[in-house]
């Protein structure tokens, strides 16, 4: 279990300087549009969110509990966001599922992130 504990701790550590590092390069997604390249990493760290939220799921059925049950909340959301926001990219699944996507994607995913920033944040201090 203490494997799973620090697994966990890890890529919260993770999430916690990849989020706002994503959300300072999609800035750039108002002006111009986004390198594939950067979706590419946006899904990794949905990913990386994921996996989080199934060690945390699987460390609550151990009987671990956060202090705050919103970090679990506060947990699914910024997967679920970052999942979706990685969708966004021209031509993705979320993208071509959309009935009108948008023209400029960039600008929903820029401030999806900042949004993001601001879960992750949450995440964090609700789970100390």
């Amino acid at each position: 279990m203490a494997v799973l504990i620090l697994l966990h701790a890890l890529l919260g550590a993770l999430l916690l300087a990849a989020v706002p590092a994503l959300a300072l390069g999609g800035l750039w997604g108002f002006l111009r549009p986004l390198p594939s390249r950067f979706y590419a990493l946006l899904r990794g760290a949905a990913w990386v969110a994921i996996l989080q939220v199934l060690l945390g799921f699987l460390l609550l059925l151990q009987g671990l509990r956060p202090k705050d049950g919103l970090h679990l909340l506060y947990g699914l959301l910024l997967a679920a966001g970052l999942h979706y926001l990685g969708g966004l990219e021209p031509g993705a699944w979320f993208y071509r599922g959309l009935k009108d996507p948008p023209r400029r994607p960039e600008i929903y995913v820029a401030l999806g992130l900042l949004f993001c920033v601001g879960l992750v944040l949450r995440v964090y201090f609700t789970g100390r």
